[in-house]
């Protein structure tokens, strides 16, 4: 069996890195915008499975793609960009503050 204290003593020496690192590079505010963006491509793609019958129906003229796939990429890609975007402006922010 194991000594509590001694498991306490690992998790102490494990967590004081990782909440140095946290202070250093403002994690929370990625956090809390990467959390906002997740809650965005989730509700996107849940108003897009809604309608991807109607939307199957309409064709892309150029692409000969259904508009649910069509939408489907374009937002996955805007998505991705936006957190491109957003993790720039933090590390830029990290940046300025050292």
């Amino acid at each position: 069996m194991q000594n509590a204290s001694n498991s306490m003593a690992v998790w102490a020496t494990m967590t004081a890195p990782m909440l140095r690192l946290e202070r250093h590079f403002g994690v929370r505010r990625l956090k809390r915008g990467m959390l906002a963006m997740l809650a965005a491509w989730l509700g996107y793609f849940a108003v897009i499975s809604m309608w991807a019958r109607a939307l199957n129906k309409v064709t892309v003229p150029f692409l000969d793609m259904p508009l649910s796939v069509f939408l489907v990429a374009q937002g996955t890609a805007v998505i991705f960009v936006a957190a491109l975007v957003l993790l720039a402006r933090i590390s830029a922010a990290a940046g300025a503050t050292r």
